[in-house]
């Protein structure tokens, strides 16, 4: 029941949004924006740029914004002059991004496309700032990704994938600052090394196979922003 009331409301707001636009005369000054007009800017070749319509002196129905040869680039709904609804962005005739939008702040899962229309990221907002649980994915469709937020920051653990589907690495957060034990994983599941943080810093690291890592090793490891270069170190310690 519930789904169909929210069905009911979106398409109630659709319909709006559509009617509001429709056989609006061009905005030539404000009072034509008070009585309800759609302003139109346009590139110096000529072409429509974007087109937004007024009623009542404020915004009120979906701006779109063009490319130079016509297609869609953005379209992004108002009420009251505010951005309310889902904001959408196109390239090549394709939807790149959806961003939910409530009175001008980002309000639920904001969206990016592959090219392929496949979904590439999922980033959750409350009241303009990050809110749960980030994930990214890779062209197959599989999580490459995924890292909890709370009030914009990252808190709790933030998980890579290897492309079979497998735990590359896991980093726990605190309040945006990487606190306990970082784990990093082969592709065949067994673990390659941890390292324990303190306030974002490197204190003490081990190899898979109980080797010790160095200090001078850990301070490679943050200085080329954690890249690859202790897996490499590890592999070899097993040989």
């Amino acid at each position: 029941m519930k789904k169909l009331v929210l069905i009911a409301v979106f398409v109630a707001i659709s319909v709006y949004f559509v009617g509001c636009g429709a056989n609006l005369p061009e905005c030539q000054n404000e009072e034509d924006k008070i009585k309800g007009c759609m302003e139109r800017t346009y590139y110096s070749s000529g072409e429509l740029e974007w087109e937004a319509p007024y009623k009542d002196g404020k915004r009120e129905g979906i701006k779109k914004y063009y490319y130079k040869d016509g297609n869609l680039m953005w379209e992004t709904p108002y009420k009251d002059d505010k951005k309310n609804g889902i904001e959408k962005e196109y390239a090549q005739g394709n939807l790149r991004r959806e961003i939910p939008y409530k009175d001008d702040k980002r309000e639920g899962i904001e969206k990016l496309y592959f090219k392929d229309g496949n979904l590439l990221r999922e980033a959750p907002y409350k009241d303009d700032k990050r809110e749960g649980m980030y994930k990214l994915y890779n062209k197959n469709k599989n999580l490459r990704r995924e890292a909890p937020y709370k009030d914009d920051e990252k808190n709790g653990i933030e998980k890579w994938y290897y492309e079979n589907g497998n735990l590359w690495r896991e980093t726990p957060y605190k309040n945006n600052k990487i606190e306990g034990v970082e784990k990093w994983y082969r592709e065949n599941g067994s673990l390659c090394f941890s390292i324990t943080f303190e306030n974002d810093k490197a204190i003490s690291g081990t190899c898979g196979n109980g080797r010790t890592i160095g200090s001078e090793k850990l301070r490679e490891h943050e200085e080329f922003t954690r890249s690859r270069t202790l897996e490499f170190y590890c592999e070899k310690q097993l040989n």
